[in-house]
């Protein structure tokens, strides 16, 4: 491979782009496109040429180059990332242009300049279908972005490279998004550019998400309702053709393909069905992306394009409008999701990718100002748009009007609709128009009021805390020498008799994390809820008694609580596994730290965890970011998820090292691996 690319580069002689990366490897893969002196000089092949394979070494350079150093937005390295691929676009044939914006980075901070890339392959009728592949090259701060989304970028360079050649009726757009990990401020500037008329031609978008791989090999086709899309079922025929395999749909409400669907364009995103550990962290880097697997995406992503785009197809335009009726944009309001009481009007704005009406202003008793902003919502699962008003006091969202019996949604109908998904009413009370109802949805921690007025109904809708609901509670059994690992026993019950079918499931994941013999005294695990994406997981400790004449024992009992919500919906499905096995893996971390002297040992040799920092050491220069350094719980969770760290990791390659100097907490590094099917050592 390095001879490969010395090759390439004494060829090509890119002396630009190898001072842009002096440490990306090749300069650059121009050498992927035939040579020529201009575009006019372009002729078209005398046979109709047959679709590549994708390349895994051209991907796996790009891979490398891409992940050297974070791509903040609005950062050099991300310049120098677009300036990359706008060099390696234009040469496979693209018109690529780029588009500049600034966004605010954070609040009362300074602007920062984001910059979306687009690479257009034109077909020879102004009026053609329109097709988007998109991606995004930024990333959060000290992640590399390999998986999250480096490896996206890779897909679509490749992707534009196998379909340059391809004859076409379609017009091709590739897209690659800035400032996408800020609310995807780069995808809403690009809709912002397009105009009536483009949107019209729009057939689809694809949305290429992570793709690292670094953990499970499926993937999932991402819907903000989990139904099909006529893109996503043209994956899905091809992925059972090439691969054997059927990709599956999910329902995604967040991300870029959200952003299509808000602008009334169908899409699908493309991603891993399971995060990898490493996404989004410092520790994403390319060596944890399988490129072979990736190699697979790209050859069905290109398949199923050059399917569509061929001229032997007819327009999928009316295709692709039948099976996603995008006649109302609206926003979806999903059952299992919580609204986000206390947001900005700009946070709203930004979540339904759509501007609001201002319908009130005011002042409450205290003189705070009261803005009132209306947006057409469907609420309840119904197909339905109601126009509905949010009212924000002195800023922040305090509380939600629906207008459902202007829609024609009378009070008997809109009663069986909040019944179907809130169960009975919690409250019953008589008013001067008849009976109001009261619904309590702990888990999204909304209250639902009905009450009758004199023409009709109000329905509004407030923030609720029920406060932490212990669901279930099971006993721990000791290890002992035929059984060196602890064990859940005897159920223990909570507030309700009957046990939700949900519990096994996690308490099969719970096990994978019990600790081994002498390790901690863990005595009980309680599941509980105290509503969605409040807390995750919690420790009890308190320290055992002492017998008569017995001196009083130092080590804690600890007892585990894990919000059962937060880990998995209420069809049974994940929320997010692997973010329930990074708390898990905390909240071992947080028991080990009060037993024996682990803790006390790791502070002494670190000092203060708190004010302790590193700057980044991928690519930023100093000064630029200070990373905090991991306190003893985050270590202890990159301690298991991650290989032996290098000498050269600084404070965080320390952290992780301390733990390798006791053997019992490498054996619980090893049972937690082999548990959680981690390969390597």
């Amino acid at each position: 491979m390095d001879g490969f690319c010395r090759f390439r580069r004494v060829v090509l002689g890119m002396v630009l782009l190898t001072a842009l990366f002096p440490a990306g490897g090749c300069a650059g893969p121009s050498t992927r496109v035939l040579p020529r002196e201009s575009r006019e000089q372009i002729q078209e092949p005398d046979e109709i040429p047959v679709l590549e394979e994708g390349n895994p070494f051209y991907m796996q350079e790009e891979l490398e180059i891409f992940a050297a150093s974070p791509r903040v937005g609005g950062s050099e390295e991300e310049k120098k990332v677009v300036h990359y691929m706008k060099q390696l676009l234009e040469d496979y044939g693209y018109e690529v242009t780029t588009q500049q914006f600034t966004y605010q980075g954070h609040l009362g901070g300074e602007a920062v300049s984001g910059i979306n890339l687009e690479a257009v392959r034109r077909a020879s009728l102004p009026d053609a279908d329109i097709l988007i592949v998109a991606a995004h090259h930024d990333t959060v701060p000290y992640s590399p972005g390999a998986g999250d989304s480096a490896a996206g970028m890779a897909a679509l360079l490749e992707m534009a490279r196998l379909l340059s050649r391809m004859p076409t009726d379609t017009e091709l757009r590739f897209v690659s998004f800035s400032a996408y990990t800020k609310d995807q401020v780069g995808c809403r500037y690009y809709f912002s550019s397009l105009t009536g008329q483009e949107r019209d031609r729009v057939i689809g978008a694809i949305q290429l998400d992570e793709l690292g791989f670094g953990k499970n090999g499926g993937i999932v086709l991402g819907t903000v309702d989990g139904e099909s899309t006529f893109l996503g079922d043209s994956l899905r025929r091809v992925s059972q053709e090439l691969l054997r395999e059927s990709w599956s749909y999910g329902q995604k409400q967040e991300g870029g393909h959200s952003r299509f669907v808000q602008n009334r364009i169908p899409a699908v995103s493309v991603g891993q069905k399971i995060r990898s550990y490493e996404s989004g962290s410092r520790f994403d880097t390319s060596s944890t992306v399988d490129i072979e697997r990736l190699t697979q995406v790209v050859n069905v992503l290109s398949r199923a394009v050059s399917d569509i785009m061929s001229p032997d197809t007819p327009s999928m335009m009316a295709k692709s409008r039948h099976i996603n009726d995008l006649r109302d944009r609206a926003y979806i309001q999903h059952l299992q999701a919580p609204l986000p009481f206390g947001e900005e009007p700009c946070e709203t704005e930004r979540r339904f990718g759509m501007t609001g009406t201002r319908t009130a202003e005011n002042t409450d008793n205290d003189g705070n100002p009261i803005y009132a902003y209306r947006y057409p919502v469907k609420w309840f699962g119904a197909d339905q748009v109601l126009l509905t008003d949010y009212y924000y006091v002195n800023g922040r969202l305090e509380f939600v009007s629906i207008d459902g019996d202007g829609a024609g949604v009378g009070f008997e109908e809109m009663y069986g609709r909040l019944n179907a998904v809130y169960g009975e009413p919690a409250e019953k009370s008589d008013g001067p128009e008849g009976t109001e109802y009261i619904w309590l949805d702990p888990v999204c921690s909304t209250m639902a009021a009905l009450t009758p007025v004199q023409d009709g109904y109000s329905l509004e809708l407030r923030s609720y805390e029920a406060g932490r609901r212990l669901l279930d509670s099971y006993r721990v059994i000791p290890s002992s020498g035929a059984n060196p690992q602890m064990g859940l026993g005897q159920r223990e019950g909570g507030e309700s008799e009957a046990q939700d079918p949900r519990v096994n499931v996690l308490m099969a994941k719970i096990r994978h994390f019990l600790p081994l013999e002498g390790m901690a005294d863990l005595v009980r695990v309680e599941l509980y809820t105290d509503g969605i994406g409040r807390t995750d997981v919690s420790l009890e400790t308190a320290l055992q008694p002492a017998g008569d004449g017995e001196e009083p024992v130092t080590q804690p009992e600890f007892i585990w609580g894990i919000d059962l919500e937060d880990a998995l919906d209420r069809d049974g499905k994940w929320r997010d596994e692997t973010d329930t096995e990074r708390q898990l893996l905390m909240l071992c971390g947080q028991m080990l730290e009060q037993t024996k002297d682990y803790g006390a040992r790791f502070e002494e040799t670190f000092g203060d965890t708190e004010n302790a920092r590193e700057q980044v050491f991928l690519g930023v220069k100093p000064g630029d970011l200070e990373e905090p350094a991991p306190d003893f719980k985050e270590s202890f969770m990159w301690f298991v998820l991650t290989g032996h760290p290098g000498e050269a990791d600084g404070i965080w390659g320390a952290r992780i090292r301390f733990f390798y100097q006791y053997e019992e907490l490498l054996a619980y590094r090893t049972q937690i691996r082999n548990n959680l099917k981690i390969d390597g050592i």
